[in-house]
């Protein structure tokens, strides 16, 4: 959301677009284990798919912890190479 709000100078776009993966993160805190597991991400991760986005998360008994949003244009072996091990 930085880049849109910020390089892009689209404030309210990135305001919209985080209230939309907060509210799909809400729904999917539901139903942890319906996302499916993505090859590129820690055996343990799931994802959810919004527009354009990758919102990956852990489930848990209580819900999910969102790990990460990726942009899903980008390179998703890159953009979890820094995951620790």
């Amino acid at each position: 959301m930085y880049y849109i709000r910020v390089t892009a100078g689209r404030p309210l776009t990135a305001q919209r677009i985080g209230e939309e993966i907060v509210s799909i993160a809400d729904r999917q805190a539901a139903l942890p284990l319906s996302g499916p597991r993505h090859l590129a991400a820690p055996p343990e991760w799931r994802y959810v798919r919004h527009k354009r986005w990758l919102l990956f998360y852990q489930p848990h008994p209580l819900g999910i912890e969102v790990m990460r949003v990726v942009d899903g244009d980008r390179d998703l072996p890159r953009a979890l190479a820094d995951l620790p091990d």
